[in-house]
C-alpha cells in the first residue's frame, strides 16, 4: 500500500476506532514487512448472552436445510451460496435457513466435528460443547429486522446442539468494524491465535486461554476442512 494511503487509512482508523486501534494496526503492518503476522481473535457466544427476542419473534422460524434448497438458493445468485459452500454441506456441515413470515430471509453455516481449517493452513481442534458458526448471511429485503439474534438463537436451540454451550468463531485482530458488531451481538474474547512466519508456513502460537480449554493446531492431512469466517452482520 502507498504510504499516502496507509496514512489515511491509519487516520480514518483513530477517528473510528481510537489511537489504541491506529497503533495496533501500525504494528501488524509494520511486522509485516518483515514477515507474514497475523493475529486472530477467537470469539464465543454464550447462551447466556443470547439477545432477547423481539415482540414479533412469532414471525420467525428455522430449519436445517436439505440440499435441494441449496441449490435453489445456488440458482436464484443472489444468496452467495455457490459450490464451496455446498461443498461443505457433503462434507457434514449444515446450514440453518432462517425464515420471516415463511420467506426465506437468510442463514448460517455450522461447523460440527470439531476439526475446522478456518483458512488454508490452520485447522483447529475445538472442544465438544462448541458450535462453529461461520458464513452468516442475511438477504437485503430483510436486514435491520434483528434476525442476527433469531440465527443465534436458533442455532443453539436445534434439537441437534442442545448440547453445545456456544458458538464459535473467529475475527481479525485489526477487522475492528467487525469487533464492534460481534460485540453488539453479545459475542466475547476467550484467546489470541498469533501467526508467524510466510503465508504458506507459519506458526501458530496459541493464548493460554485457548490451550487451557482445548483449544489448538491440527497438523492438516488431506482434504481442506471447512472455512469460517468472522460471524457476518
Amino acid at each position: 500500500m502507498h504510504p499516502r494511503y496507509f496514512l489515511r487509512l491509519l487516520l480514518e482508523t483513530r477517528e473510528r476506532f481510537g489511537w489504541r486501534a491506529m497503533f495496533k494496526l501500525l504494528l501488524v503492518r509494520t511486522l509485516n514487512l518483515v514477515c507474514y503476522f497475523e493475529p486472530l481473535h477467537i470469539i464465543a457466544l454464550d447462551r447466556g448472552a443470547l439477545k432477547p427476542l423481539d415482540a414479533d419473534a412469532s414471525r420467525f422460524s428455522s430449519r436445517v436445510a436439505g440440499e435441494a434448497e441449496l441449490l435453489e438458493l445456488q440458482a436464484k445468485g443472489d444468496w452467495q451460496v455457490d459450490e464451496v459452500k455446498l461443498g461443505f454441506h457433503r462434507d457434514g456441515d449444515s446450514c440453518v435457513l432462517s425464515f420471516v413470515d415463511g420467506r426465506t430471509a437468510g442463514y448460517t453455516w455450522v461447523h460440527t466435528d470439531g476439526r475446522p481449517e478456518i483458512m488454508p493452513g490452520l485447522r483447529l481442534a475445538v472442544p465438544a460443547n462448541f458450535l462453529y458458526n461461520y458464513a452468516g448471511f442475511t438477504h437485503p429485503d430483510f436486514r435491520g429486522g434483528g434476525l442476527q439474534s433469531y440465527r443465534h438463537r436458533s442455532v443453539l436451540d436445534n434439537e441437534r446442539w442442545t448440547d453445545r454451550r456456544a458458538l464459535l468463531g473467529y475475527v481479525l485482530a485489526t477487522n475492528f468494524a467487525s469487533q464492534r458488531g460481534q460485540d453488539k451481538s453479545g459475542y466475547r474474547r476467550i484467546g489470541t491465535v498469533w501467526l508467524v512466519g510466510t503465508r504458506k508456513h507459519f506458526a501458530a502460537l496459541f493464548s493460554k486461554s485457548l490451550r487451557d480449554i482445548g483449544i489448538g493446531r491440527i497438523p492438516n492431512r488431506g482434504a481442506m476442512g471447512s472455512t469460517l469466517a468472522a460471524p457476518v452482520k
